[in-house]
């Protein structure tokens, strides 16, 4: 295929406002791309919100756009073949937004689902956990323990939380470089209602955010998350192997995920020799598919935990991802009103009763809908 064109969209709503935390991007807005074939072909693809703030991020598409696709013949490899020999990691982390582009314009030319293109013998349906519980400090705690036992009726595999955020309601960037203390008495004490609310068979996991700062007070954490049988508890320290030492002096054994950083097969190999996680948590926004499918064959399906957070381009990136394995993976779903979501149209591909069927369409089976009457703010260039 040749590429003719690209098209760099920023969607934004206007005057977003929640009376809870919320991911950064709802407010700020995202950005996604459309690649052009010469046969005016279409394909979408959804580089991840945090690289960069949307300005940089449309600047940083331009120059990569510009330098390795315009009037590019390129196959379904091109963008694996480009990221092996990268030493760029900005190049590296918008990458996989290329690639998703790039599998659905050639799934589309085949009249075929992305999935039946990675693999023809796809699964006929997926798992997801709900994870939302994002609420502020000082905050009533019921409509959370209320959402894990909606989660439990959805028949989700579980539900994750996270710890309450300052008022100040940090960015995610100002998070991972600075996060907040935990008051630990405080998530003791709703632990135990938790558990008691969804009772003992379903599975519940929290996201720490990194804010471990100790060994005292983490072994104190993992103690009594061990003792109310918590799946998982995902990033608790800053993403450093330094801060990740501490779990090397806590004798506390439980389920470590991690790892939605990662955003080359490197890395992986890096993180994996350590030890630290049981689960790693990768993402189709910062990994290739054929990256994650190394992970796969390095550390099995069963420690894997496809990160699935951001917008619906991501979102069936990710499950079309899924859908073609051999074997089933457990899937993040972020169950908290997402304001673009109804910027597209999902060809009916929605998460219902904790599962999703496989549907056969061509490329994601997304498209934009008119969107008019949604109160966005929406720019578009074409290079």
């Amino acid at each position: 295929m040749r590429i003719k064109n690209i098209k760099i969209y920023y969607i934004k709503k206007k005057n977003y406002k929640s009376i809870f935390p919320r991911p950064t991007f709802y407010k700020q807005g995202f950005v996604f791309i459309k690649l052009i074939s010469e046969d005016d072909i279409e394909g979408f693809g959804e580089p991840s919100p945090y690289i960069a703030n949307p300005k940089n991020l449309i600047k940083l598409i331009e120059k990569i756009y510009l330098k390795y696709f315009q009037r590019k013949n390129l196959n379904i490899s091109y963008v694996e073949n480009l990221k092996k020999v990268s030493k760029n990691n900005l190049l590296d982390l918008i990458l996989p937004a290329f690639d998703q582009a790039i599998f659905d314009i050639h799934s589309k030319e085949k009249k075929l689902s992305v999935s039946k293109i990675l693999n023809k013998k796809t699964i006929s349906n997926l798992n997801f956990y709900a994870s939302g519980g994002m609420f502020f400090e000082g905050q009533n705690y019921e409509k959370i323990l209320n959402e894990a036992v909606e989660s439990k009726k959805k028949n989700f595999f579980g539900y994750k939380y996270r710890p309450p955020m300052p008022k100040n309601n940090l960015s995610h960037q100002q998070r991972m470089k600075n996060p907040p203390p935990l008051d630990i008495k405080s998530i003791e004490k709703f632990s135990s209602k938790l558990r008691t609310k969804v009772g003992s068979e379903f599975n519940i996991m929290i996201d720490l955010g990194c804010r471990c700062r100790n060994i005292k007070d983490t072994k104190y954490l993992f103690e009594m998350f061990k003792e109310h049988n918590y799946y998982f508890i995902e990033e608790p320290f800053k993403r450093n192997f330094m801060y990740y030492k501490i779990l090397e002096k806590i004798k506390t054994k439980i389920n470590i995920a991690g790892g939605e950083h990662i955003n080359n097969i490197q890395q992986f190999y890096k993180w994996n020799k350590k030890r630290y996680f049981n689960f790693f948590q990768p993402d189709t926004n910062l990994m290739l598919f054929s990256e994650i499918n190394l992970m796969i064959n390095k550390i099995g399906f069963e420690k894997i935990i496809l990160h699935n957070w951001c917008n619906k381009i991501n979102f069936l990136s990710n499950i079309n991802f899924a859908f073609s394995l051999k074997k089933k993976i457990l899937i993040e779903k972020n169950i908290i009103p997402n304001p673009y979501d109804y910027f597209f149209d999902t060809k009916k591909r929605v998460v219902k009763n904790g599962k999703i069927d496989f549907k056969d369409v061509m490329g994601y089976g997304l498209s934009i809908k008119n969107s008019k009457k949604q109160n966005l703010e929406i720019y578009e260039k074409k290079l």
